[in-house]
Order: structure tokens, then sequence, then C-alpha cells
């Protein structure tokens, strides 16, 4: 059964139990009807619109809805690999590296902190021993 564009789009909308108002908005369409022209095959899916709705949907299988190719929905796997080669990361990829960028941040935060205070530590110690050389100098001993 050769399905057009428009029907396997409607098909898909349908598995997802998506409806028409709701794609309507996300593709900021102000008619009402323009949505329903599609589904019911009286007027053509503009491209513009069709990749849109690529984009809003990627687990909607590209292939299937334009070449009749493969099935409507791409499994999450695929999906993955498909992420994985336009990105150069898979999903979980992606979220390690923002949790390694966090810990590079924080870990130079803390060096930062370190050699502050080392060096607040070191005007302290010549503070102290200035103090000491007066206090020798003028003779007054230091009891611990």
């Amino acid at each position: 059964m050769d399905m057009s564009i428009n029907h396997r789009l409607a098909e898909f909308l349908r598995q997802k139990q998506i409806k028409q108002e709701e794609l309507r908005l996300k593709l900021g369409l102000n008619s009402r009807q323009q949505v329903n022209n599609w589904l019911h095959c009286i007027s053509p899916i503009p491209a513009k619109h069709l990749l849109h709705i690529f984009c809003l949907y990627p687990e909607l299988n590209a292939n299937w809805v334009i070449h009749q190719i493969g099935t409507p929905l791409i499994d999450q796997k695929t999906l993955r690999q498909i992420n994985r080669n336009e990105y150069g990361f898979c999903e979980d990829c992606l979220e390690k590296e923002k949790e390694l960028l966090l810990l590079q941040r924080l870990i130079t935060e803390q060096t930062e902190a370190i050699n502050q205070h080392n060096r607040e530590i070191g005007k302290l110690e010549e503070q102290n021993n200035r103090l000491k050389k007066m206090l020798k100098q003028a003779g007054i001993k230091i009891e611990r």
C-alpha cells in the first residue's frame, strides 16, 4: 500500500497521539485549517514545515515519511547512533562531557583558592617572623 507523505505523517501523529492543534502550535502556524488540509491530502506539506516536523520529532523516520522505507519510528539505539554521527557524541557522552567540564571548572576554582590561601599563609609567616625579630631585638622572650 503506497501512502503519500501526508498519509504517513497522519499515521505518525496517530501513533504518537499528537493532535493537529499541538502540531500547529509547535510549527507556529496561524491557520487551524492548514494542518487539517495536509492530513486529509487537500494540500501538500511545504518542505520547510516538513523539515521543522523532523526537527520537532527526531524519532520520526524521514526515510519512511518521504520514501516509505523502514518503519515510522526510529528506535532509541538508532537515534543515539544518528546523534553520535551528527554531533560526534552520543547523548550519554554529551552528559559525561558536561560533567567533566564542570569538574574541571571546580578543580580550577579549588586550585585558585588553595593558591590564594598559600599566599595569605606566606604573608602571615613573614609578619610572624618580623614580630619575633622585633621582640628579640627588644629583649622580650616569647613563651609558648
